[in-house]
């Protein structure tokens, strides 16, 4: 079978969605009698969290996917980041210090809105590193990839964990580093920008991977994939509900302008790396293999799958289940319909996740046939 490659893209509680279309896949393969075997495992943000979980237990991809949506389905708030008012009031009067005195005292290393000391815990806790690495030696993948983005250079890094074969790359503002993965790899990818706080890594501070990384499925086809799954975390229609907005002379609240941005800095890039893979797709079947051979271009096989289902509409449906600070702070930008998707990124609530893992659970045997065709090839 061909090398295949899994690619989890970022979206805070989003990610909830991944796990339970990773339950279906598991599920199919099962049933269909197809042993489940993906060789590059490549994460962002929240997809970090996710890929970094499933490399530790590629070993036994069913205990692998039951445990990754159990940890979604119990998932709290202050698991995650400090919920209480004097931890939020002090970090608020630190931003206000550093704004207001920062021509006089000097900077100060990047903060974020939230203090996210509970997520590393939680990492911490359901991560087992060393079975990572007994993983890729035994060949039950060969190799995890969580890419951050290095603030200091402005540029896309990928931290590889793998074996000594696998390819490195250094294209410009895309790197390869090879580590072997920890905690502070997968906090570093998972800082929101604004929202968490940078993370340092080697001397260095990192953010969200979904930065400034224009080709998230690059990695695992530079290690060698024959094959894509990507697995997104929005509805593709929603894309389109902009365009159709009704025009008005009211400007846009600052929740509406963050979420915009969220949109184009987190959530576009997966999205049109996969339109891209199509018309490369198009073009390379469309030219002869000798052809194909002299501009280094072949088809990739590859399986889109993303939300049936609205999930920032969702988030505002469950806003009243955020703790009563963070409401307070959405409010202050505008209306939390504005605020969709902001709240969907914060909405780390049981009820909330375990909707969103029962949504990919069905959304991913919506597609059971393509699943099991991807699995054969």
């Amino acid at each position: 079978m061909k090398k295949s490659g899994l690619v989890l893209s970022g979206g805070g509680a989003r990610g909830a969605y991944q796990a339970g279309v990773l339950v279906a896949v598991y599920e199919i393969a099962q049933a269909s009698g197809i042993p489940l075997k993906l060789d590059f495992l490549s994460g962002v943000s929240a997809g970090a969290i996710n890929a970094s979980s499933l490399a530790s237990n590629a070993h036994d991809y069913k205990y692998a996917t039951e445990s990754l949506a159990r940890l979604w389905s119990e998932v709290h708030f202050d698991q995650v980041f400090s919920t209480d008012s004097l931890t939020m009031g002090k970090i608020g009067i630190q931003w206000l210090k550093e704004i207001s005195l920062g021509g006089i005292t000097g900077t100060t290393p990047g903060r974020g809105l939230l203090d996210t000391t509970p997520l590393r815990g939680l990492i911490s806790r359901n991560m087992n590193y060393e079975q990572v690495q007994s993983n890729i030696d035994a060949g039950h993948l060969e190799a995890l990839c969580i890419t951050s983005i290095d603030y200091a250079k402005s540029a896309t890094t990928t931290f590889v964990q793998s074996k000594n074969s696998v390819n490195s790359w250094d294209k410009g503002r895309k790197r390869s580093e090879f580590s072997p993965i920890n905690t502070e790899h997968i906090m570093a990818s998972s800082a929101i920008p604004l929202l968490f706080p940078p993370i340092k890594v080697n001397e260095r501070f990192f953010g969200d991977g979904a930065v400034r990384n224009h080709a998230p499925c690059s990695p695992t086809i530079y290690l060698g994939a024959e094959k894509l799954m990507v697995i997104g975390v929005r509805l593709q229609s929603s894309t389109a509900y902009d365009l159709h907005a009704e025009s008005t002379d009211t400007a846009p609240s600052l929740a509406r302008v963050i979420n915009t941005i969220l949109n184009g800095v987190l959530l576009d890039a997966v999205e049109q790396d996969v339109e891209k893979l199509r018309r490369l797709n198009e073009y390379a079947s469309a030219i002869t293999p000798e052809q194909q051979r002299k501009v280094s271009l072949r088809p990739l096989d590859y399986l889109f799958i993303s939300p049936s289902e609205d999930i920032g509409e969702m988030a505002v449906q469950k806003a009243a289940k955020l703790p009563r600070v963070i409401r307070y702070l959405m409010k202050g930008l505008g209306s939390l319909q504005d605020a969709s998707e902001i709240i969907s990124y914060l909405m780390f609530d049981p009820t909330f996740c375990s909707d969103l893992i029962e949504i990919g659970r069905k959304d991913g045997y919506a597609q059971k046939e393509e699943i099991i065709k991807f699995l054969l090839k």
